[in-house]
């Protein structure tokens, strides 16, 4: 059954619909689909249809391809506090903050979608965008159109769409390819339109700085190096950023502030020699198997009370909401 809030309706990609939003990157024109070739007008080949999926990308990406093809599955009953708390809990709020920028129906970009959200895709009409095909595959069962594309070259109109979201993105592009991409959501958004990010920054956190200071090495390697993170920035380096883009930020919020640390985020800490490896062992247990949803709970708990007499520097992530005046 249906419910109200999911009732926006999507497109199952079939035949040249597979490409009907998509335009060439570089001069923005409509592109036209020639057997499985992706055809520009003035620029001739800009891509493949590999599969059901349009790539933009002359060969898969050998960090990302694979990586990340999570897919978001649980879709709650109604738009209500109690049904949506799952994801506060799980997702940080993530799909919280979007539900509330975006109203249902509208046309929605999501650049690094991985596998995608479900309720994102019964919600609206969604074009995921992912350097992963695998990915991709998964987020089409799902999402009216996807693309396999760089997200500093949009392959979108201008004024096309009513909101850009992303998650866990953001921190993996330099400050350079941030500028970019930010200038691509502007250009593609409508007067009003919102982008809704989601993601991690260069932290203050306490017990996060200890270790850090401890084995810079090993905090690197592990934090930056292994996960792509190349743009780990502090919270004022991320808001001038939005606004250097053109955008108005209208709300942030701020994630892990505390001790209390996701337990990806411990696992690392884990590798750390002596004492400190041990207690970060400890907390990675408290936070895994049977105990992950309780550890998470408390967490959200810690981070809607406590979390918020501490500086916004103290956070690990945050989401930044903001608007195309």
């Amino acid at each position: 059954m249906r419910n109200d809030h999911q009732a926006a309706e999507k497109t199952r990609p079939s035949g040249d619909a597979r490409t009907a939003s998509i335009c060439c990157p570089t001069d923005h024109a409509p592109i036209r689909l020639d057997g499985d070739v992706l055809v520009c007008p003035n620029c001739g080949l800009v891509g493949r249809l590999v599969g059901n999926i349009p790539s933009l990308m002359a060969e898969a990406d050998p960090f990302y391809e694979g990586k990340y093809v999570n897919r978001t599955k649980f879709v709650p009953p109604n738009d209500g506090f109690l049904a949506t708390l799952p994801f506060r809990i799980v997702l940080f709020g993530y799909p919280n903050e979007v539900a509330a920028a975006l109203k249902p129906g509208a046309k929605v970009v999501e650049i690094g979608c991985a596998g995608g959200v479900d309720w994102f895709g019964r919600r609206y009409h969604m074009i995921g965008m992912d350097l992963s095909r695998k990915g991709l595959e998964i987020a089409g069962e799902n999402y009216a159109q996807v693309v396999q594309c760089n997200a500093t070259r949009i392959p979108l109109a201008d004024a096309s769409v009513d909101g850009v979201i992303s998650a866990c993105l953001f921190e993996h592009l330099t400050n350079e390819d941030k500028a970019s991409m930010l200038s691509e959501c502007r250009r593609v958004l409508k007067p009003g339109g919102k982008v809704v990010f989601f993601y991690d920054i260069k932290t203050e956190n306490s017990v996060i700085a200890r270790y850090r200071a401890c084995r810079p090495d090993l905090y690197q390697t592990l934090f930056l190096d292994g996960d792509g993170h190349l743009g780990y920035t502090s919270v004022d380096e991320n808001r001038a950023v939005f606004q250097d883009a053109g955008f108005k930020i209208i709300r942030e919020v701020f994630h892990e502030r505390t001790a209390v640390l996701a337990s990806p985020v411990w696992y690392k800490l884990s590798r750390w020699p002596g004492i400190p490896g041990r207690v970060a062992q400890v907390m990675h247990f408290l936070g895994s198997g049977a105990l992950r949803l309780p550890w998470l709970g408390l967490l959200w708990a810690v981070d809607c009370t406590v979390g918020r007499l501490l500086p916004a520097t103290f956070a690990r992530g945050m989401t930044t909401i903001a608007v195309k005046p």
